[in-house]
């Protein structure tokens, strides 16, 4: 029988959460969390770089609650909202740079959002947790048609190295995600309307040229197959498997001799500027780019010509 203070003290607590109480959950392990949610980013199609760069924030704060707070084993479900205002403070003391502290304060606050979407935790304590505001670094860009010029004369004797130079040329000329571009296919390029119909939770159409369409139907009468940007093992080329999202990281990593030291995200902000010294109005980029609102330009702003066009 509960004691009219235990029962209290549920009731209190659940018209605080708004929720029943959870019933019989799971203990919270860290090893079981991360391998929950790791397979959860993959799952998301999230980039192997940007998974590893979880992980990293990740570990930074089970050390932190077992070093710092002598918990061992370390427990997710056993945290609570003081333990997370102490590791906001120990990563400011430690002298960590404000956008550093708030990906990693983010990163934690994403992993409790999953577990509590899950039904895992009965509340989403980092939410109350602020991260600090982010501090905008213009971003590193490189000269786009420079690039896109050097590309053009790569060799595509093999269909290696055909694949090879239509990744390239679509990142460089459609500013997509690496993400995006391991799902391209033939399919999804539109010769009369000229536009890559790229995939994915941003879907769009994006313009392309001639030259572009012309390289992907010499591609694609190479693989025989919709699927455009095939893989490729020591025994050669895997016609019915896509790309990852970390093979075309490698794959732009590979070609420094070529494009220099950038990686696919310098890429992506090169494309933007070289639209915006185009002429391009703000909001065709954006859709171009499937971004919903004008906040990621705030960074590019040094780098934009006065006279773009803030409506089309």
């Amino acid at each position: 029988m509960f004691s009219v203070f235990a029962l209290t003290a549920r009731i209190d607590r659940q018209s605080i959460l708004g929720m029943p109480e959870c019933q019989s959950k799971r203990k919270l392990t860290f090893a079981y969390v991360m391998k929950s949610y790791t397979g959860y980013l993959r799952g998301t199609e999230k980039a192997e770089h940007t998974i590893a760069s979880y992980q990293s924030d990740l570990r930074l704060f089970e050390r932190f609650v077992h070093e710092k707070l002598s918990r061992n084993p370390v427990m997710v479900d056993d945290l609570n909202l003081s333990d997370l205002k102490k590791y906001a403070e120990y990563l400011r003391s430690a002298g960590f740079h404000d956008n550093t502290r708030r990906r990693r304060i983010l990163t934690v606050k994403r992993l409790f959002e999953y577990l509590t979407r899950r039904g895992n935790l009965d509340l989403d304590l980092a939410r109350i947790v602020p991260a600090p505001h982010k501090v905008e670094k213009v971003p590193r860009v490189v000269h786009a048609g420079e690039l896109l010029a050097r590309v053009k004369e790569l060799k595509a004797e093999s269909l290696l190295q055909c694949r090879n130079r239509t990744v390239l040329w679509a990142l460089l000329e459609t500013g997509c995600l690496v993400s995006e571009a391991a799902k391209i296919r033939a399919s999804d390029f539109d010769s009369e309307s000229r536009v890559l119909n790229i995939r994915g939770k941003n879907a769009r159409p994006v313009p392309i040229s001639r030259d572009l369409l012309k390289a992907v139907q010499e591609l694609k009468n190479r693989t025989g197959s919709d699927i455009l940007f095939v893989g490729f093992n020591r025994h050669g080329p895997m016609t019915q498997t896509a790309m990852t999202p970390r093979g075309v990281e490698l794959l732009v990593r590979a070609h420094e001799p070529v494009l220099g030291d950038v990686t696919p995200r310098m890429i992506r902000h090169s494309v933007v500027v070289q639209w915006a010294k185009e002429g391009h109005p703000r909001e065709k980029i954006r859709d171009w780019l499937g971004l919903k609102t004008d906040y990621a330009f705030r960074a590019y702003a040094p780098l934009l010509p006065p006279e773009t066009k803030s409506s089309s």
